[in-house]
């Protein structure tokens, strides 16, 4: 197989890959954002008019805002659409721009390993203990070890995004 078909049938795969991952989540965040917006919009009408708020509001917006930041996390980093502060770029040659970009994602990688690990214990610890919300006596582990996994899926990304800008580079 010649290189350059070897390189397209792998940013084929990778495409496939993000539409994959776009066609799963953004419906899902969707649902958990209008859930959100429903829950309070209920909520605030039957406290004022009917003087009785909705028990456990605030723990399923919590698990609902979790989610969407979460999951929203992954698309961002799909899209390569995290926040970046372009100051030095016209001070720096092209040449280094390329390199630039691997060091930055490659700390980007370092951070979302650590927060992932880190998440992983907490949820260990929170399925150990019996951890539970205070009104709906909700689990606490699934959504932890839910959002580590959410963040190591952003870092897989994040690493597959250096590796194509290594082979960009060459």
């Amino acid at each position: 197989m010649i290189e350059s078909e070897k390189n397209n049938t792998q940013v084929g795969a990778w495409n496939l890959c993000l539409n994959f991952l776009h066609r799963l989540f953004e419906p899902c965040v969707s649902i958990a954002l209008f859930f959100m917006m429903a829950l309070t919009f209920v909520d605030v009408i039957s406290r004022y008019l009917f003087n009785s708020p909705i028990v456990g509001a605030l723990e399923l917006t919590e698990f609902s805002m979790a989610i969407v930041i979460f999951l929203g996390l992954v698309l961002l980093t799909a899209q390569e659409g995290h926040v970046t502060v372009d100051l030095l770029d016209s001070f720096i040659p092209e040449k280094i721009k390329a390199i630039q970009k691997v060091i930055i994602n490659l700390i980007n990688l370092v951070i979302m390993v650590v927060i992932s690990w880190q998440l992983w214990i907490k949820a260990e610890d929170a399925a150990e203990y019996g951890d539970r919300t205070e009104y709906l006596f909700m689990p606490l582990s699934p959504l932890i070890y839910f959002m580590s996994i959410m963040v190591g899926i952003s870092g897989l990304i994040l690493f597959f995004i250096m590796i194509n800008s290594l082979k960009m580079e060459k």
